[in-house]
């Protein structure tokens, strides 16, 4: 009944469009202009679909979205558009005149928000996350010469109705993360594994609860920055990964037999899903590594990334062959932290031996190739979408590559990607 409400409210705004429905009688002056949406409240990776009515045909109007993030810091975008002969405008269909994005695009306003003090070396991160329960809003309004201004706030949500979450320690399940799991009587779907990147933390926590609310089982795990673990990106054991696989496996039932798990791994994270995949070839079926690396790094600072067996893992290539899962490689072509266009490509080349190998490549964007979209991407992080600010590492800065409108179009595409990879 949900769905179809919306697929009717959807039509219905479409008629808008095209019959000029502008809230005032045939030969009125009289205009007021309204924000129509087809949603109340979305996942955070869904599109809401804005449309603007009740302007003059050729009127300019001002659009603007606002949110604060976790410090308090405002964020905020701006557009400008011209009504059509109806007296409307279509985000998804209109380009602005001028503002911070420059072309069609029903979600511009959402990811090219920028913090309001001028800060090019923040990220944003959300007021609320999965683990508080609470779902986070962006404010939107629109103003025109002569008529009162419109209010509309779009509420983003992290979990579907029914999604369980279950916070994991070290003392009692020896991995530190969270699992979600998708609503009671959900079709099963691919269980996965996410491990950030050398941002360290459990930084998969949002994407792992996306998932979940998209049907699969899904558990974000940190390996290295939080307590009861390494302070820094040396001397993980790749038994640690191990461990946390089959505790996957132990909570979802999955098994080799009825199509194992996934895995996804972002930038180092790519090297221990790589990694992982080997160890468990019958277990871990799916790979999906964003701006990987296709060899074995040193650790962050100095020292050895890996182990195993309490033996240092050597530097050097990994040896793809002799993982056997399906894999998808994801990187931009403008990455200026390491190589991952070329990396990519070494992994998700398909073989004779290894044909279930896929690499995708995105013109102009960078390192922060990956993650859900949707998100503002004037800052930095490992899931949240990047511009070409510097992320601070060791107390230095890196240079991720990409610019803003890149960045999102790859998350757009390659979270569709991943969701149509996980459900093959």
């Amino acid at each position: 009944m949900v769905w179809t409400t919306r697929r009717a409210l959807g039509v219905a705004l479409a008629a808008l469009l095209l019959t000029g429905a502008t809230g005032c009688t045939p030969g009125s002056s009289r205009h007021h202009l309204v924000i129509l949406t087809d949603e109340k409240d979305t996942l955070a990776d869904r599109p809401v679909h804005l449309i603007l009515a009740g302007l003059r045909q050729g009127q300019e109007v001002t659009v603007t979205a606002e949110a604060e993030d976790v410090t308090g810091i405002e964020w905020k975008s701006t557009g400008v558009y011209r009504a059509d002969g109806n007296g409307n405008v279509g985000l998804d269909r209109d380009a602005p005149i001028s503002g911070s994005y420059h072309r069609a695009d029903g979600m511009g306003l959402f990811w090219s928000m920028l913090p309001t003090d001028n800060r090019t070396d923040t990220m944003f991160i959300p007021p609320s996350s999965p683990s508080t329960g609470t779902d986070f809003s962006i404010r939107v309004t629109a103003t025109a010469d002569g008529l009162e201004p419109a209010e509309h706030t779009v509420v983003r949500r992290w979990t579907a109705d029914g999604v369980t979450r279950a916070a994991l320690n070290v003392a009692a399940d020896h991995v530190r993360g969270t699992l979600y799991l998708p609503p009671a009587g959900t079709p099963a779907k691919s269980p996965v594994l996410l491990f950030g990147g050398s941002e360290g933390g459990n930084s998969g926590d949002s994407a792992a609860a996306l998932l979940a609310s998209h049907g699969h089982p899904a558990m974000s795990v940190a390996y290295f920055g939080l307590p009861g673990l390494p302070s820094t990106l040396q001397n993980v054991p790749v038994e640690y990964a191990v461990g946390a696989a089959r505790l996957l496996a132990e909570r979802t039932g999955a098994t080799a037999a009825n199509g194992g798990i996934a895995v996804e791994g972002t930038s180092r994270g790519s090297e221990l899903a790589l990694l992982l995949a080997a160890q468990l070839p019958d277990l871990v079926r799916r790979v999906m590594v964003y701006a990987p690396s296709a060899e074995v790094n040193g650790g962050l600072p100095d020292g050895m990334a890996w182990t195993e067996n309490g033996t240092p893992v050597p530097t050097g290539p990994i040896a793809l062959d002799g993982i056997p899962a399906s894999i998808l490689a994801v990187a931009g072509e403008s990455d200026r932290l390491w190589p991952s266009p070329r990396w990519a490509r070494q992994i998700g080349t398909p073989t004779a031996a290894r044909p279930n190998r896929q690499a995708v490549l995105y013109p102009g964007a960078g390192h922060v190739v990956g993650g859900f979209p949707y998100l503002p991407c004037g800052g930095t992080g490992a899931e949240i979408g990047a511009g070409t600010a510097a992320e601070t590492l060791l107390g230095k800065p890196l240079e991720l590559g990409g610019d803003a409108a890149a960045n999102e179009a790859a998350h757009v595409d390659s979270w569709a990607k991943f969701l149509a990879f996980l459900d093959t």
